[in-house]
């Protein structure tokens, strides 16, 4: 498995996927739009391949997720993806790019993506591993608010979105948050997506990585003095109401341009590793698409 995932992206880099071990049906989609591999966008522009900075194998479904800092003629972008499969031929191929904040829907960073995948990919010699009736479980809590599992959280637990720590000043803006990242977090108000999909559970590593469709809406928001946005998920209802009501007041105000707040759906991979009996790292990475937007990946 490691050996194709290496071999897809080497065969972006080298503008080939023709040689690539496709299964003779394959699907295919690319930022959610089904496409023939020599019609995406990823390989026209990818300039480097090698290994991936993050790499999550599910043995006994046949499926990897990876992530990685790529160049595309010296602009760099976070891909992810998933590939599946059978028989040593590659059934499904998976894939996002985000080129912006905008594409994710706040926090992002292709630059510190490889630095920030370190850490999960080394995990202590030492620990108590997750058994996979663990992870199982906690793939399972991981889209629907309403299972009642509860998880401890690591002292020091990572939490990324999109290759990038989260520094998050709140609105209004507070001093205090300025250099202190989000920690991580198993809320019981998460988004709920009872169609999500278990992708990779990974025991080595102690890793799950779940997939969901996660409706929101875009609001303007502040950030160190600049008029940004931000993606809120409509299951955070305080969270929302406290963006509309700070809208209203800006509009009152007139001192700024502002986003007019807009409906969105977010594909989010969510990633999280669970290792001596506690959450050690989080991520979500999330593709921006508009309101309602369907995935041919989930079943009707």
């Amino acid at each position: 498995m490691t050996n194709i995932v290496d071999q897809v992206l080497d065969s972006m880099a080298t503008h080939d996927p023709y040689n690539l071990p496709l299964a003779p049906v394959y699907t295919a989609t690319e930022n959610l739009h089904p496409a023939a591999l020599g019609m995406m966008t990823l390989w026209r522009t990818v300039t480097n391949g090698g290994k991936p900075d993050f790499l999550a194998i599910d043995p006994v479904a046949g499926q990897a997720f990876f992530m990685k800092q790529i160049d595309e003629g010296g602009s760099l972008s976070a891909m992810w993806g998933r590939i599946k499969v059978v028989n040593q031929k590659i059934t499904e191929l998976e894939f996002y790019i985000n080129r912006s904040h905008g594409d994710h829907g706040f926090s992002y960073s292709a630059k510190n993506l490889p630095a920030n995948m370190h850490r999960e990919m080394n995990p202590p010699a030492d620990r108590v591993k997750a058994s996979r009736a663990e992870l199982e479980k906690l793939a399972r809590a991981s889209f629907d608010a309403s299972d009642p599992m509860k998880v401890a959280i690591g002292t020091d637990c990572q939490f990324l979105e999109a290759g990038s720590q989260v520094f998050d000043p709140g609105n209004p803006p507070r001093k205090e948050n300025a250099d202190k990242p989000l920690g991580c977090m198993f809320p019981p108000f998460r988004p709920t997506d009872l169609k999500a999909r278990t992708i990779v559970v990974d025991t080595e590593l102690g890793i799950v990585v779940t997939a969901g469709m996660v409706r929101g809406h875009v609001y303007p928001y502040p950030f160190y003095g600049k008029m940004i946005s931000a993606f809120i998920p409509d299951d955070m209802k305080q969270a929302q109401d406290e963006e509309a009501a700070w809208f209203t007041k800006q509009q009152r105000l007139s001192k700024t341009p502002l986003l007019k707040p807009s409906a969105a759906t977010g594909m989010t991979m969510q990633v999280l590793q669970l290792y001596n009996g506690k959450l050690q790292a989080s991520q979500i990475n999330v593709h921006l698409g508009g309101p309602d937007m369907q995935s041919i990946w989930v079943e009707p």
